[in-house]
């Protein structure tokens, strides 16, 4: 017996070692894989992996998002220890967080910031978040620590993900945990508001590194202080404050984020059991969609209206028309299915029907899309003097067009029809859950 287990070790290493010449070792990757390595042809390992590890199958998170497991080593490492992998980002993004970005969150202040100390804040910016509550001062500090200390092991278990439930079961427990120990809904408010507030006024010397050689710095000015900032930031504050409400999960977040993970159960079922559905006769399918676990009935809503979202040649309102129309029909049929409303409460937190019943929250929406849409002469007109234009290709009757544009009343209709699509259901209400 001990005979055969050794021959059966021996071809079993054998088969491991056929593709290698030199020494092996049995590592893990940062993609939290194990792998076969050949310390003797390093620069092999980066340059020309097929072949240099064993095969595994692909996770399916980087399937979806087109990040392969390279990627991920360029910038992550791993550490082993005895509970197990551990994962960090690796020393070049360490060594650039600490003495770059920590220095300048941490420490930097609008009183001794001068040209060559900053990159990332400006003085502007800088006399804003000096202007928050004394407990939260620290914020954007604890953000750059959180981030160096987390987000490797975080980024790392969401791409390495057996499978999309998984990866959402992720994202809840670490949003969760980020919002709770960052104190995200007290000091990360002040924070974002007094990011709002600078943002029409930004001029760091990022801006040299993140704007094109060939755009004028000028320009960004100009949208930066045409876009309706203000209500972006009343936006985002009444956003927070619904995410923060207490339920009996905790805050509101946790409730959405459950209901995220549902959706996300059902659409990995309707992909499971497509070809089936896809391949059965009307008889079939229609008794697919009405199954309360799954997205055909939504599926069939979108097939059934025939018009085409990608239409371009509509025009501009006219295929927002369509494309919002089409969505909301999609979602009317996931929550007003007869047979499923008693159970669409786990896509219904009661904290979340409040947010969408908050008109001030999608009046602000409305103001921001309007200011971005009047942005359109600020690309097309160039001025050679005080008064005089240069080169336009829209004319001055299109501008006055453009600057007298708000959002049609029946697009915002078909909006609120898609995103809270329980309040229009015909017949019986879909009951919120706590």
């Amino acid at each position: 017996m001990k005979l055969l287990l050794t021959a059966l070790l021996v071809c079993m290493c054998s088969v491991a070692a056929q593709d290698y010449d030199g020494p092996h070792e049995v590592v893990w990757d940062p993609a939290g894989e194990e792998v076969v390595r050949d310390p003797a042809v390093e620069e092999d390992w980066y340059t020309n992996r097929r072949g240099s590890r064993q095969t595994t199958e692909p996770r399916p998170v980087r399937q979806m998002l087109g990040v392969n497991r390279w990627q991920i080593i360029n910038i992550v490492d791993s550490e082993v220890h005895e509970e197990g992998v551990k994962y960090r980002f690796d020393d070049d993004v360490i060594e650039r967080v600490r003495e770059d970005v920590i220095p300048e969150l941490c420490y930097l202040t609008s009183d001794n910031i001068t040209f060559g100390n900053s990159f990332l804040l400006d003085k502007n910016c800088l006399e804003e978040f000096e202007s928050v509550s004394p407990q939260c001062l620290g914020f954007k500090c604890d953000l750059a620590h959180y981030f160096l200390e987390h987000g490797a092991q975080i980024f790392t278990d969401f791409f390495n993900a057996t499978d999309y439930k998984e990866g959402m079961e992720i994202i809840r427990r670490e949003v969760s945990t980020a919002f709770e120990k960052l104190y995200v809904c007290t000091c990360g408010r002040e924070f974002f508001k007094a990011t709002f507030k600078c943002a029409p006024f930004y001029y760091a010397n990022a801006l040299s590194f993140a704007i094109p050689s060939n755009y004028n710095l000028a320009n960004f000015g100009r949208i930066a202080r045409s876009v309706d900032a203000k209500s972006a930031g009343r936006f985002f504050d009444r956003l927070l404050a619904g995410v923060c409400e207490e339920t009996s999960s905790g805050i509101c977040l946790n409730s959405i984020l459950s209901s995220l993970e549902e959706l996300v159960e059902m659409g990995v079922n309707t992909v499971e059991d497509f070809d089936d559905y896809d391949n059965g006769d009307r008889k079939h399918q229609k008794k697919q969609e009405k199954r309360c676990d799954a997205m055909f009935g939504p599926y069939r809503a979108w097939v059934k209206d025939g018009r085409d979202p990608t239409d371009f040649s509509l025009g501009e309102e006219q295929f927002w028309e369509v494309m919002l129309n089409m969505t909301a029909k999609t979602t009317n049929a996931l929550y007003c299915e007869k047979k499923c409303k008693k159970d669409r409460g786990v896509l219904y937190p009661c904290c979340l029907r409040r947010m969408l019943e908050d008109q001030k929250l999608f009046d602000n929406v409305e103001k921001v899309i309007e200011s971005v849409y009047k942005l359109i002469p600020i690309f097309d007109i160039q001025y050679n003097s005080f008064y005089g234009i240069d080169t336009m290709s829209i004319n001055l009757e299109e501008i006055e067009e453009i600057a007298s544009w708000t959002v049609p009343a029946n697009l915002r209709d078909a909006f609120m029809r898609t995103l809270h699509a329980a309040k229009y259901c015909e017949g019986k209400i879909v009951q919120c859950s706590n």
